[in-house]
């Protein structure tokens, strides 16, 4: 079985109800083809608004030399075969079989698929990711010229002149070797307004003490007068108004709303994308460079990680030992895990990120904790660790009697090699 029968099924199917082989499909686009895997569903108005986009695209480009060699596959998150059957009735190209189900959560789980419409294109031959952001260069790039849109390395998407006042100064000259705040902000956006003076303080200071930081503003105001305006109470660098590169940047890091300030390492690793709250706790820039511990305490700066991957997540219940040892318990084992999951992304066995953290005695983190609890329907009073996952709606619990360094390994070593044995987590 080739490698894309094995992610969409050995038969694909058209509007017509004709079953095609996946053999066919990719013997059809021949050598060094690509595939996209559309995820979609008619209930999605978003999704409903760019499939005849998708579409146009689709018939001109596949009447190209290049359009030739591409595809596309239909993976649908309709909610029944009927409204499936729909959708796909206004589509030129195949889709896998809808009642799949199993296969169609774990390709989405393989892709990473946290919301809809999703354009990923891959190798045919190999399913090597080729981009995840095909809908980005269905409406950027509309004849394909670029296709199939390889994302461009970071250190290429923001080269060229940026200000510096009223001065410019090349992106390399400027940031080579630092670390990088690119702040995403507007005028018009009251919650920018009120963060920006406080971020120039912090800014200020953490250049003060001689740290080797800067920080890019890239701008969403809707005319040059008010960017021009806003840019002049700002101590730092800034994208020129209306560069191409302010899209490729807020594409890059995926920004959904201001403000927003991704931090970034010297090696053009992203920090964290929660920049601004951590900042707003370090009004000093005394924890510079922000780079997240292995195990953190849970609070508002990195509460979206619960939604985003599994967490192993200790609960105190107010327990001051448990609270006092919590660091103590989970450290080691947070450090290598991380330590072999960050390796493992250049091998085929990439390991899926875990988040550590643990209920402080702060009135944020038991805050949090207590809607955790509930939210995971953890029943015990006393402290216990929950491994759970939001994403793929599981959980393991492990209660406080039994914690300990080496039943916290155990659980981890298990959750690595996918024997621990989860129960549903009813959301």
């Amino acid at each position: 079985m080739s490698v894309l029968a094995e992610l969409v099924g050995e038969t694909v199917i058209d509007r017509e109800a004709k079953m095609t082989t996946v053999a066919d499909l990719v013997q059809g686009i021949g050598t060094g083809g690509v595939v996209g895997l559309y995820f979609s569903a008619h209930w999605c108005p978003p999704c409903r608004a760019f499939t005849p986009e998708l579409a146009e695209f689709y018939k001109k480009f596949r009447e190209t030399d290049a359009g030739r060699k591409m595809d596309i596959v239909f993976v649908s998150s309709d909610k029944d075969e009927d409204s499936f059957k729909e959708y796909l009735n206004e589509m030129p190209w195949k889709a896998m079989v809808y009642a799949d189900r199993d296969r169609k959560a774990k390709l989405s789980k393989k892709f990473k698929v946290q919301g809809i419409p999703t354009l990923v294109f891959i190798e045919a031959e190999t399913g090597k990711l080729v981009t995840a952001k095909g809908r980005e260069g269905v409406g950027s790039d509309p004849s394909g010229k670029e296709f199939p849109w390889h994302p461009k390395p970071f250190s290429e998407i923001i080269r060229g002149e940026l200000l510096r006042g009223e001065d410019t100064v090349q992106s390399d000259e400027a940031l080579s070797g630092k670390v990088k705040g690119f702040y995403f902000s507007a005028h018009w956006c009251p919650p920018c307004r009120s963060f920006t003076p406080e971020l120039a303080k912090t800014y200020e200071k953490v250049k003060a003490a001689g740290k080797n930081f800067e920080i890019v503003f890239v701008s969403s105001d809707r005319s040059d007068d008010t960017f021009k305006n806003y840019y002049k109470t700002m101590p730092w660098l800034s994208v020129p108004y209306g560069d191409a590169r302010i899209e490729h940047l807020s594409s890059y890091f995926e920004v959904e709303g201001i403000p927003m300030l991704v931090l970034v390492d010297e090696n053009n690793d992203v920090i964290t994308a929660n920049g601004r709250s951590i900042l707003e706790k370090d009004k000093e820039g005394e924890r510079y460079p922000w780079i997240p511990a292995a195990v953190e305490e849970i609070g508002m700066d990195n509460a979206s990680n619960l939604n985003e991957s599994a967490c192993l997540f200790l609960f105190t219940n107010g327990n001051t030992t448990m609270q006092e040892s919590a660091l103590d318990l989970l450290r080691d084992v947070a450090t290598a895990y991380k330590a072999e999951q960050k390796a493992s992304l250049e091998s085929d066995n990439e390991l899926p990120p875990l988040f550590f953290c643990y209920e402080g005695g702060s009135a944020e983190s038991v805050e949090i904790a207590i809607s955790l609890r509930a939210f995971v329907k953890v029943e015990d009073e006393e402290p216990c660790l929950v491994l759970f996952d939001i994403p793929e709606e599981r959980k393991y619990t492990l209660s406080g009697k039994d914690i300990n360094k080496d039943a916290i390994q155990k659980l981890v070593e298990q959750f690595k090699t996918g024997t621990l044995e989860f129960e549903q987590l009813d959301m």
